[in-house]
């Protein structure tokens, strides 16, 4: 974490709620468009992402382990994804739609929904294991480092580099 980060989780432990807002202006692209990516339909991620923020506002205190303030909002956003899905709470939407220009990351969905060839990578993605999916779209849809995704994953740094390559040359092969 940097220094503004830093900053800005101490504001957090002592009840600042402008910095909440703050917080929330900072990555609730990331957090929503995450949440797509998983497969949530846009109302339910809406819902998930206002409950990341509640959560995180509520164990503000465990940010000592996290990489970053994005990396361990979406650690938080992908337990609540999980523990929904497991209650059976979430009917998942396929990639085409979670993917599609209202996932709430105009970078990420213009460049994805541009052309045919992007619609291309679409589908060699939507086949891809669900580990390395996800992979994907935290190492290059959100941009987190190595490390970063290994920390939302729950899984060593090599794990996380690993489903990475793996993933990249399964779409190299999808593609050719």
């Amino acid at each position: 974490m940097g220094p503004s980060e830093h900053l800005l989780v101490w504001r957090l432990r002592r009840g600042d709620r402008d910095a909440c807002r703050e917080l929330i202006r900072i990555h609730h692209t990331a957090v929503y468009g995450y949440l797509r990516r998983l497969g949530a339909d846009a109302s339910r991620a809406e819902d998930l992402t206002q409950d990341t923020y509640l959560r995180a506002w509520r164990s503000i205190e465990s940010i000592r382990q996290a990489a970053s303030l994005r990396s361990w909002l979406l650690t938080i956003a992908r337990n609540e994804f999980f523990q929904r899905m497991r209650a059976g709470r979430i009917e998942t939407v396929g990639l085409e739609q979670a993917m599609d220009g209202s996932s709430g990351d105009p970078r990420a969905d213009d460049v994805v929904a541009r052309s045919e060839r992007d619609s291309a990578l679409r589908d060699a993605v939507s086949r891809l294991d669900p580990d390395l999916r996800e992979a994907i779209a935290l190492h290059y849809f959100q941009e987190l480092s190595f490390r970063e995704v290994a920390s939302v994953l729950g899984v060593p740094s090599g794990t996380a580099k690993s489903r990475i390559h793996q993933a990249l040359n399964r779409l190299r092969a999808l593609l050719a």
